[in-house]
């Protein structure tokens, strides 16, 4: 079976159980967290554990310290409005710490500023599973959107619809701005 049919067929029944987002051949985790108009927000689409901070705060070292997880995103890229320094976060991870890598941040401006929220994944890739969520209204993220970046291998799309309907723009690696979809992305997915 292809990993196209097995999200597809996962994204439908985790919409009918009332769940947002649409992760491959998983127990039961727990929602994501709604992000408010000055948070930034983590999540593990996988395992269920979150974080939301202020943005301008360190989102990276937040969830090291409070959650023990080692938040992998690449060195220099921009999280919460902040650049990640990925060796000094790490070593804020408490030893044998789970580490859960991020596939795809979306961002309240162009050119990767404002607040973000931050998908990411303990194991996996995107080159057999398809992640995302079919509504990020539930998520405080409808009118919000107009960059996103994706890591290790992984694409993203927005789409102008819940259930990746409508306009969308995507798949990419990373897109400074989102155009014409600028704050109108209702679904957001993540592809190899």
């Amino acid at each position: 079976m292809s990993a196209g049919v097995a999200v597809l067929g996962l994204a439908v029944a985790m919409t009918a159980l009332g769940a947002n987002a649409a992760v491959a051949a998983a127990p039961a985790v727990a929602p994501p967290p709604v992000a408010a108009a000055d948070e930034s927000c983590w999540y593990a689409v996988d395992t269920g554990q979150s974080l939301c901070v202020k943005t301008g705060e360190d989102l990276v070292a937040a969830v090291a310290e409070e959650q023990g997880v080692r938040l992998i995103i690449p060195d220099g890229e921009s999280v919460s409005g902040l650049k990640v320094d990925a060796r000094s976060e790490a070593a804020l991870a408490p030893a044998g710490a789970l580490a859960s890598t991020a596939v795809s941040t979306i961002y309240d401006d162009n050119n990767y500023g404002g607040g973000s929220y931050t998908m990411s994944v303990s194991s996996g890739s995107c080159a057999t599973t398809a992640y995302g969520f079919t509504d990020i209204g539930p998520i405080g993220w409808y009118n919000r959107v107009s960059s996103f970046k994706s890591y290790g291998g992984c694409k993203t799309a927005v789409f102008s619809s819940t259930n990746y309907g409508g306009s969308s723009t995507g798949y990419w690696t990373s897109l400074s701005s989102v155009g014409s979809m600028n704050d109108l992305a209702k679904s957001w997915r993540v592809s190899g």
